[in-house]
């Protein structure tokens, strides 16, 4: 390839745009590009190729049109080639390449900028729009022009909070204010849209596949309207605000370069007019290819220019009209605050692992917790027409003083990690009791709350209520207040009110779901609520859907909460949409743009939604096990809170509370053992999490508060009066319910013997001589036993269980045409026993995990059975997809419906996962109880008639609140039980990636089948093989050694692994064909012998049968002897006689051949005279 001769090119350039020393200033444009290359930063929006000297070149012909002779053409030159080049440098850049360009230009001097108007008008709209006016804000809005003068196509590449989206706005409201009718200075038409919140069919436009029908996309029709407009004296702003990838930005190649044209699938091609700019907004160009970059001019931005002063500087403007006797002190304290926390916290704290804030992000969130805190609620009135003050100046100021140190705790340390903590309070501890002297040495001001009455600050425990047991209260309601609950839903709570978004982030376990999911349901009648759960498989149009069924709609472009109310949406596990190749996050950026702008395009016919009347709660784990990193565009719309995980003192708190309060309702003189039981558990939970940790291998060893939560769901549905009169009985139930939750997902009895000794160790630390291993090893509790009244009681007998089952099989078996055929040896029973208490319990969902023929499936419809709910399993066909999967969910909802709550089981396998969309669909139901959009709007009016009866008995008859007892009729009566392989890799990417199917589901890990589980089955098959193949008297011979060679099978392909690394298993469905293959062969192996068999019985019956014909064939002979020897002799004489006949008979034969040959001789004489005569 060869390469330009930049430097002839920058000179003939020049020569065009009437410079005379063309050459030297050539040379000086190129060697400037040349040297910032090598000496500066690599940065992936800096460009030094050809378009960039071209920009550089336009530049300085613009400058010498505008300024002609006024200046000598070197001045021209710089001034011009500053202009362009600044605006895209880093800071750390930008003194090199001024030096750069100081030792190509050496003494001259810039003359200041022609921007004078331009700069009156911005320092007019900025604070207009709630902007300081700030040099480097300005500045950049400057740069951004002076862009936009010379490219038509650019991007403000920064990371966030650093002004893109105010520079633009500040820059189109100046142009529109300096608009003159002329050519540069015109009023200014935005088009702004995310490219990443819709697909490329809907950005660019897309053939309908059907009819071929061609349908615009939402750039092409932004494109369209304003090349028409063209001529109408307003500039055309095309803003794409989203990520830059290599996939959609391609097609935009185009319309950046010198063609100007867009280019659509359909081959129409649309020009753009002169007065039109296509901007991107973007965080980074991280994936953008060079050639992209080239194209565009960059402006970029860093908060460094901007800094967090503003941000005060403007609150204080706002609040001091509200609050005019305390805005100057506390803006004042706030600076000082701030300008000492901000770098201790960037220098020596931890802050939440992947979820980093920005400065800016930090002080505003500080700031609006002080709008949130300072009002009338708290006791402040503001300075209006017809407000009285509530408290004396003194108290206003004491009590704003307290409000101001509880917001910098919970704004600038908000979001450390728990171990920096205590070193961030050591350190903002004298600053804040400088300014608040009520602030206490030995206090927690993590655990601080402000007392409005006295203006005091205080412990929150003094707020948090005592917590009162009630039987009524459903298991999932009850919640027990702790200190860091209280105080988290007080700050949601308070924020909520003053209409700012929150986002809790912590480990998964924690609480922030609950938290969240109680104050929704008492935030009280002017909020209306919602709830979405995110997944891998999350993408935007599932959000769009989410929002137009939960909004209700006001108008055709207007979504909004019911009249009178807000709707607060809360978005659980926000981070865990999967990344797409080039790492954006399309729900991610479709939330961006309906937090960010208000809305979001209809997803057929692409026209704009706006979004009112609505707040954002989101929730989020740390990155990482499927988790991602969420943009900083997104997150500095919230205020972060980060949750530390639950400490022993708290989580014995929760768990103590609801069992002891349930034994002091139920069985009051057996209360005292309830801590005791609590505190074992908790330290055995602790132990769990910390040592039997995930691998990939147990990628299901994950342990959170949900585990210890539905093992006392497990101990409140017992029934008392049968299995609860002492106080072993109690720890035989608790020790059950504990090895339910825990121990029944392990994968090893390595792993089990170590929980079954570590709980007895546990228990017996706290309540001596209470646990063995092996007594509890086996226990077994179950609602089967009474059909009637079905009370869940202890089992004493693992053969009477048998029984019982065998009794439900038959039922079974009669009432189905597919019959099953299970072996109920000691691993089923105790399988079908935890499937049938987890069944009967609400939210009771299963995760079955085992190979396959291990009996999963059949343990889980046998167990729907005996529960007497239907078992629904869906039918796979070649055309079976997402669409069939929704309308069988469809069906088994409508199916709960109008059963009035009876349960029903769905049974999935992962051999019926067709699409991973239809995990997503799973994942919501086992998180929320509801699909998103899944109900038409006809068939949604028909679930809430149906439901309105019902729920109008529980008091809701809102539509809202209607649709809430549904969903929560489905969450508590559709158990879904899915039956999984842990083979391969699909199994450990699901959990990561559908984490509802781990958190919301009991695990069972089904192991290989036990030795005596063989003989068993082998018993059983054999047993049951045909009679004529003669097997009873060998049975017990051949289901050892069915088992032996099975076991030895298993063993090899350990050793096989061991060796080689590669795993073959031995499933029991192999040993089922071993044992019908064997019976097969021994039916045709003796179908073989009975043939021969027959042949040989029948030859022997010939040969007897031939014996006796010969024998008598024999006596007839012998009587027939004398006769034979007399023919003999009668014979020999014949034969005498006939010898001389035939000699005289021979003697006479020649005679005649002799007389033969005379009469032949004569007879040829004859004829030879006949023929002479004739002649």
């Amino acid at each position: 390839m060869m390469v330009p001769n930049y430097a002839l090119i920058a000179e003939i350039r020049l020569y065009s745009f009437g410079y005379s020393d063309a050459k030297v200033i050539g040379t000086k444009a190129t060697m400037a590009l040349k040297l910032s290359s090598e000496q500066l930063s690599p940065q992936r929006h800096y460009d030094f190729g050809m378009r960039g000297l071209n920009a550089l070149l336009v530049a300085g012909g613009n400058g010498k049109r505008s300024m002609g002779d006024k200046y000598p053409e070197d001045v021209i030159a710089l001034r011009s080639f500053m202009d362009v080049n600044l605006p895209k440098f880093t800071s750390a850049d930008l003194p090199l390449f001024e030096g750069i360009m100081g030792d190509l230009f050496p003494g001259v001097e810039l003359p200041p900028s022609n921007t004078g108007d331009m700069m009156k008008i911005i320092d007019v709209v900025a604070p207009e729009k709630g902007l300081q006016a700030a040099k480097p804000f300005c500045g950049k809005v400057i740069q951004l022009w002076e862009t936009v003068m010379v490219r038509h196509g650019l991007m403000t590449v920064g990371i966030p909070p650093c002004g893109k989206t105010n520079v633009k706005n500040v820059l189109a409201e100046t142009l529109s204010r300096l608009a003159d009718g002329g050519d540069t200075f015109m009023p200014v038409t935005q088009y702004v849209m995310n490219p990443k919140s819709i697909t490329q069919g809907q950005l660019y436009g897309e053939s309908d596949l059907n009819t071929q029908e061609w349908t615009d996309g939402v750039l092409a029709i932004a494109v369209r309207e304003a090349a028409k407009a063209y001529g109408d004296g307003k500039r055309q702003w095309v803003v794409l605000d989203g990520p830059v990838d290599a996939i959609w930005i391609e097609n935009m190649n185009t319309v950046l370069d010198d063609n100007k044209m867009l280019c659509l699938a359909n081959g129409e091609r649309i020009k753009l007019p002169p007065s039109m700019t296509v901007m991107f907004e973007v965080n980074d160009l991280a994936v953008a290819s060079p050639a992209t970059v080239s194209r565009c001019g960059m402006v970029y931005l860093e908060p460094v220019h901007l800094g967090w002063w503003p941000l005060i500087e403007t609150w204080k403007e706002k609040f001091s009209v509200r609050f005019p006797a305390h805005a100057e002190n506390l803006a004042k304290w706030s600076k000082s605050v701030c300008e000492a926390a901000l770098p201790f916290v960037r220098e020596e704290c931890n802050e939440a692992p992947g979820i980093p804030s920005m400065d800016n992000n930090l002080v505003a969130t500080y700031l609006r917790m002080l709008a949130t805190f300072i009002c009338t609620e708290h006791g402040i009135a503001p300075v209006e027409e017809g407000s009285k003050p509530v408290k004396t100046p003194e108290q206003e100021d004491k009590l704003s003083r307290a409000y101001c140190a509880m917001a910098a705790v919970w704004s600038v340390g908000a979001n450390l990690h728990e171990n920096s903590r205590k070193k961030f309070l050591n350190f903002i501890r004298p600053k804040l009791q400088s300014f608040c002297g009520q602030v206490a040495d030995d206090m927690d001001l993590y655990q601080m709350t402000v007392n409005d009455e006295t203006c005091a600050i205080e412990p929150i425990n003094t707020i948090v209520p005592a917590f009162q047991f009630d039987l009524e209260t459903p298991f999932f309601n009850i919640l027990v207040p702790t200190i860091e609950t209280t105080g988290q839903r007080y700050l949601i709570s308070n924020l909520m009110r003053a209409s700012f978004n929150v986002l809790i982030s912590g480990e998964t376990g924690v609480g922030k779901s609950v938290v969240v999911q109680q104050y929704l349901n008492t935030a009280g009648e002017e909020y209306a609520t919602c709830s979405a759960n995110f997944s891998a498989q999350t993408n935007s149009g599932n959000v769009v859907d989410m929002l137009e069924n939960r909004l209700e709609r006001k108008r055709k472009n207007l979504l909004g909460a019911p009249p009178g109310m807000r709707m607060l949406i809360f978005i659980d596990d926000m981070n865990m949409p999967m990344l797409e190749y080039y790492g954006a996050q399309p729900p991610i950026e479709l939330l961006r743009q309906v937090v960010d702008y208000g809305g979001f395009y209809d997803k057929k016919k692409l026209f704009w939604k706006n979004v009112a009347d609505s707040q954002w709660i989101a929730a989020c784990g740390p990155p990482g096990g499927g988790r991602m990193v969420v943009t900083p565009r997104l997150i500095r719309h919230f205020c972060m809170m980060w949750t530390p995980s639950l400490s022993a003192d708290s989580m014995n708190r929760i768990l103590s509370g609801i069992f002891g309060g349930w034994l002091g309702v139920v069985k009051p003189e057996l209360q005292d053992i309830a801590e005791p039981l609590m505190k074992a558990t908790v330290d055995m939970f602790f132990m769990i999490s910390n040592d039997l940790l995930p691998t990939p291998v147990k990628c299901h060893y994950t342990f959170n508060l949900r585990d210890p939560a539905k093992m006392l769901q497990g101990i409140l549905a017992v029934h008392v009066k049968s299995s609860l009169n002492s106080q072993q009985d109690v720890i035989n139930l608790f020790l059950h319910e504990t090895c339910r939750q825990f121990r029944d997902r392990l994968i090893d009895d390595t792993d089990r013997e170590w929980f079954n000794t570590n709980l007895a160790a546990k228990l017996n630390t706290q309540i001596p001589g209470t646990a063995k291993p092996d007594e509890f090893r086996d226990l077994i509790y179950g609602d089967f036993l009474d059909r009637g009244e079905r009370p869940y009681q202890y089992v004493d007998s693992e053969k009477r269980c048998i029984d019982i089952f065998q009794e439900w099989l038959d039922d079974y078996n009669t009432t189905n045409p597919t019959k099953m055929n299970i072996v109920f040896f000691h691993d089923c029973v105790q399988h079908l026993c935890r499937a049938t208490r987890v069944i009967r319990q609400p939210r009771g969902n299963m995760l079955l995990v085992g190979v396959s023929g291990v009996g999963r499936k059949c343990v889980a419809r046998l167990a729907a059975h005996m529960a007497d709910f239907q078992c629904y399993s869906i039918e796979i066909t070649r055309t079976y997809g997402p669409n069939e999967f929704k309308e069988d969910i469809k069906n088994m909802m409508t199916g709960v419906a109008k059963s009035g709550g009876k349960g029903m089981v769905f049974l999935f396998s992962d051999s019926q996962i067709v699409k991973e969309s239809f995990l997503e669909d799973v994942n919501n139901i086992l998180n929320t109880g509801e699909v998103p959009n899944l109900f038409a709007p006809d068939e949604l009016e028909g679930i809430l008639s149906l439901m309105r009866p019902l729920a109008k008995a529980a008091g809701k008859e809102t539509k809202d609140g209607i649709w809430q007892y549904f969903v929560q009729t489905i969450r508590e009566n559709l158990h879904i039980v899915l039956a999984f392989s842990p083979i391969g890799d699909g199994f450990r990417g699901r959990c990561r990636q559908f984490p509802s199917i781990i958190n919301c589901a009991t695990i069972d890990w089904y192991s290989s089948w036990p030795g005596d589980a063989l003989v068993a089955v082998a018993e059983r098959y054999y047993g049951a093989a045909p009679k004529e193949l003669a097997l009873e008297s060998m049975i017990p011979q051949l289901s050892g050694i069915s088992q032996f060679m099975h076991s030895s099978a298993r063993d090899a392909a350990e050793q096989f692994y061991e060796m080689l690394r590669r795993r073959t298993y031995m499933t029991p469905t192999s040993y089922l064909e071993l044992i019908g293959l064997f019976t097969d062969l021994v039916g045709v192996k003796r179908g073989e012998l009975m043939t021969k068999l027959n042949r040989y019985t029948v030859g022997t019956k010939t040969l007897e049968e031939t014996k006796v014909v010969v024998d008598d064939l024999k006596g007839k002979l012998t009587e027939m002897q004398p006769n034979i020897e007399k023919a003999k002799k009668d014979t020999a004489a014949l034969i005498i006689k006939v010898d001389a006949d035939k000699v005289v008979a021979n003697e006479k034969s020649e005679a005649c051949a002799v007389d033969a040959k005379v009469a032949q001789e004569a007879s040829a004489e004859a004829t030879q005279c006949e023929r002479e005569q004739a002649e």
